[in-house]
């Protein structure tokens, strides 16, 4: 079972409470996690219909293009969020808050210049930008400029955000994370379709996700310190030996992040260049919803870097092992039916959602959902190589991805525009994922029997089957809203029916899922008559 030990206060000699057991803090975060999809994922349902009507396709694609350029400075943090969450880990888990103070404070003088470099950077070179990545919008270039140049404050505040969430996370507090960041987009969504109402058009959305990002900063910061009472932040304290001993571990993250930025949005920026903001906006809306589909799943893996950063201090290897197979199991319970799912509806959603016309971006919806969920796959064994310290195949294989959908999608884009941004992002993801994957078994010895037959087959020996079955009796292409709420709904029912009788759940899942859920033991009673 995974559980804490009692640590002691070196410093006043004084015994603290024992913590939760390590496996109810990463349930726990895992529901908080699941309450915060609950909010975020009707946003885009609701919003990107309105922005198309608001301001149509070419405005639509315009501001994904401003969506693109903010994700695509995640690559300004160099590694830093990942590593700030593994020794904030560390650190409280030997109750050592002098070295917690010196790197909190290091830190935040790291992304309080970081925000001052990237955005003289990017104020310098936003007439570039508007002349050359926004082919096809319909805004002034003068106007163009000057929004970029206020969205400048949304960046900012969206890197600062990056440090307290890599602190509430290191601290194992996700649920203050998961409530945070679910108000983060709440807020913009909210404050945005308010000035677009109101007429203001591309600048109301700015100045929605500026008020949105403000907010979110305050509220991270009133929470470091209520966590964190004895921590005063102060980036003048800034201690060289301490950034330099991050700047040792994240520079070897920073490839893995950086290939995620690349994957996420370099095609966007692609697009815009060879073809037109109009494409972009159709990539955008099927990449948002896989890239939603991979996040709400990957809520699983949220809490594995900690968990392993802590597990690491104390040397449990055989617990690291179980860590990484039971999340390998619940990443599949969650996401092969879902994924499944997803690309059984694609083409009918999207003709319920925002019409007929956008009936194409089908296939490459259900392309790009498979191939995230595969790429996710990977998660696991980079956490617990992150909490180990020991970065060498994750960057290797992010190195490899980054180089192959640079080289992939600019070419393929070139030559058959919005198809070959599916095909290159595609593409990369699948090699890079198979490079890691067989590099991390081949280090580690973990079982791959194990984890495919033990956590992959019966998801998807009953997942396919109950979908064909239910839509062989009624096909998706006739069904409204209502039709597909109740077949989501009976395939839930089945599945996890399903599930349930495959006796995919063994005693340990149980004890875990009974102490959340106690009436739970009266379903472990039928699985075991089944």
């Amino acid at each position: 079972m995974l559980t804490s030990e009692i640590q002691i206060e070196s410093a006043a000699s004084i015994a603290r409470p024992a913590p939760r057991p390590l496996g109810h803090q990463i349930i726990r975060n895992i529901m908080f996690g699941g309450l915060r999809y609950l909010f975020i994922v009707p946003i885009p349902f609701v919003m990107t219909p309105l922005i198309l009507h608001k301001i149509g396709v070419a405005g639509y694609g315009t501001w994904a293009v401003f969506l693109a350029i903010n994700g695509l400075t995640s690559l300004a943090d160099l590694g830093l969020v990942g590593t700030l969450s593994k020794f904030v880990a560390e650190y409280h888990a030997r109750r050592d808050f002098p070295a917690l103070t010196r790197l909190l404070n290091s830190g935040l003088g790291l992304f309080l210049l970081l925000d001052v470099v990237v955005s003289v950077l990017l104020w310098l070179a936003m007439p570039l930008l508007a002349n050359k990545v926004f082919r096809g919008s319909t805004l002034p270039s003068a106007e163009l400029i000057a929004l970029l140049r206020l969205f400048l404050v949304v960046i900012a505040a969206n890197i600062l955000t990056q440090l307290f969430a890599s602190v509430t996370t290191g601290l194992q507090r996700l649920d203050l994370t998961n409530v945070i960041s679910a108000a983060n987009p709440l807020l913009s969504a909210v404050f945005g379709a308010l000035l677009l109402l109101r007429g203001l058009g591309l600048r109301g959305l700015v100045y929605g996700y500026i008020a949105a990002g403000i907010l979110t900063v305050a509220a991270y910061l009133a929470v470091v310190r209520t966590l964190l009472p004895r921590i005063v932040l102060n980036p003048l304290r800034f201690d060289t030996t301490e950034a330099r001993k991050m700047f040792g571990f994240s520079l070897r993250l920073y490839l893995t992040q950086a290939a995620v930025a690349v994957h996420n949005q370099i095609e966007k920026v692609f697009l815009g260049m060879l073809v037109g903001v109009a494409p972009v906006g159709w990539y955008d809306i099927a990449s948002d919803i896989a890239l939603k589909v991979r996040g709400c799943v990957g809520l699983v893996l949220s809490p594995v870097l900690p968990a392993a950063s802590e597990l690491d201090a104390l040397g449990d290897e055989s617990r690291m092992e179980e860590l990484y197979f039971r999340t390998h199991k619940y990443l599949a319970l969650f996401g092969v039916p879902s994924v499944c799912f997803v690309a059984a509806i694609s083409r009918r959603f999207l003709e319920l959602w925002i019409g007929p016309g956008m009936a194409m971006i089908a296939l490459p919806l259900s392309i790009l959902v498979i191939v995230n969920f595969f790429n996710l796959t990977t998660g696991p064994g980079f956490l617990i190589f992150a909490g180990r310290g020991y970065m060498k195949p994750g960057v290797q294989s992010a190195m490899l991805g980054i180089v192959l959908n640079v080289v992939f999608s600019l070419g393929l884009i070139y030559k058959f525009g919005f198809a070959g941004a599916v095909a290159g992002t595609s593409a990369s993801l699948i090699v890079a994922s198979l490079v890691f994957l067989a590099a991390f078994h081949r280090n580690t010895d973990y079982p791959t029997g194990r984890i495919l037959k033990g956590g992959y087959l019966r998801p998807i020996l009953c997942s396919i089957p109950l979908l064909i079955l239910i839509f062989s009796i009624c096909p998706a292409g006739n069904l409204s809203w209502f039709g597909l709420a109740v077949d989501g709904l009976l395939f839930g029912v089945l599945y996890s029916s399903a599930i349930l009788i495959s006796g995919f759940f063994d005693d340990y899942d149980w004890s875990k899922i009974e102490t959340f859920v106690p009436v739970a033991r009266h379903a472990r009673r039928i699985s075991r008559i089944a």
